[in-house]
């Protein structure tokens, strides 16, 4: 018997695409960034291990010893309002051609609002103040930002956003506008051979839960569900390999690949439920984020699916060869069961109980609403999440 042939999803009209980031990806890749950063001032915004990675690397290296660079080596997980505050108090005098940003996510955070706040625009303007009034940088002129990844998760280095924490707030607050976007990105998966387990596999799942909410998204087109179920097809396949310590460097890259193509998706449509569910999860219990967003991905598909359209039947014939949603279903909680979602997360969470009472700070704006099907209570999705 034949296999029914999918709807084709159809985008609403009007609908546009823009990412002006520059891409240049392959192992061995990081070498074009020293060729076309010679002789220049470099602001190079890093972990102190993404330091040591950096300056030890026998291609990155040259960036320190032919240029004048500064650093800010700071940066933690999960980067903060007050620290990220004082950097750029220390950082108001000096002068520098370039930023680079090195790392994973949180160092793609930092540098990005580093950037901006240090603009000539926006120097009379607190970080926060740039936060909570975009328009405070909207027509800023930041120095050109370069993108080096570490690990393949948030895809990042092709976004105009950036996460920055209040902790003592616990509260996260978000950078978006077209002084954010990087100038140039460079995905070399040969940076990402030494992440530890834990870190492949929480930035992993946040690679996997972008390109799925990039899907089940109110401002998809068919340049995103294009990327995104690409993204799907590699993401699914190299992630369980290498949380078995197995895959090696064709795992790698293709998860290298998984993240980007996520990170072009949500550069457009954004993220929606899972990511607004996670912030408070993360802020209150310490979830590492890839773990927190996808600790509620396979409730909030099936709660989409009965907005079905065509896109959920297209994905399911990428992923499982049958154009059948309950396929799709099947695939993640397969893949949520494989990588331990829930066991992962309930090591950090004490009860049900301690969950639901976040229910009221999930409701991000400009994440939540984004989600294809209205939600109006979490406490059936967070319940089927637990495993209630």
């Amino acid at each position: 018997m034949s296999q029914p042939q999918p709807i084709h999803f159809h985008a609403q009209p009007g609908w546009k695409f823009y990412n002006p980031v520059k891409l240049t990806v392959g192992r061995g890749c990081r070498q074009a960034l020293v060729e076309a950063l010679a002789n220049q001032t470099l602001l190079i915004v890093t972990t102190q291990r993404g330091r040591r990675q950096l300056t030890e690397d026998a291609l990155l290296g040259a960036l320190v010893t032919q240029n004048r660079v500064l650093w800010v080596d700071s940066v933690r997980e999960n980067p903060g309002l007050t620290d990220l505050q004082a950097e750029i108090d220390r950082l108001q005098g000096e002068a520098f051609d370039a930023v680079i940003a090195f790392g994973g996510g949180s160092a793609m955070d930092a540098a990005k609002a580093l950037n901006v706040a240090l603009a000539p625009e926006c120097r009379a303007h607190s970080l926060q103040t740039l936060l909570v009034d975009p328009a405070r940088h909207a027509g800023a002129r930041p120095r050109p930002l370069y993108t080096v990844t570490t690990t393949s998760g948030t895809g990042s280095e092709v976004t105009p956003f950036a996460t920055v924490w209040h902790h003592e707030i616990k509260k996260k607050l978000s950078l978006a506008g077209p002084a954010v976007w990087p100038t140039a990105a460079f995905v070399d998966a040969a940076l990402t051979d030494s992440v530890p387990l834990s870190a492949t596999i929480s930035t992993g799942l946040d690679a996997i839960n972008q390109a799925a909410e990039s899907l089940w998204n109110r401002n998809a087109n068919p340049i995103t569900l294009g990327y995104a179920i690409r993204a799907l097809q590699l993401g699914f396949a190299a992630l369980p390999p290498l949380a078995r310590g197995e895959g090696g460097e064709a795992a790698r890259d293709q998860m290298a690949e998984a993240s980007l193509l996520a990170g072009l998706a949500i550069s457009h449509t954004r993220t929606a439920l899972c990511h607004s569910m996670s912030y408070p999860i993360t802020a209150h219990f310490g979830v590492p984020h890839g773990l927190a967003c996808a600790f509620t991905m396979p409730a909030v598909l099936r709660h989409n699916l009965q907005a079905e359209d065509g896109r959920f039947a297209q994905v399911a014939l990428a992923l499982t060869g049958s154009s059948d949603p309950a396929g799709l279903v099947a695939c993640f909680d397969q893949l949520h069961e494989t990588m331990r979602v829930r066991e992962r997360v309930m090591v950090h969470i004490p009860r049900l109980d301690a969950l639901l009472a976040l229910e009221s700070e999930m409701f991000t704006p400009g994440r939540a609403d984004n989600n294809l099907v209205d939600v109006t209570t979490l406490t059936s999705i967070l319940e089927a999440a637990w495993g209630e």
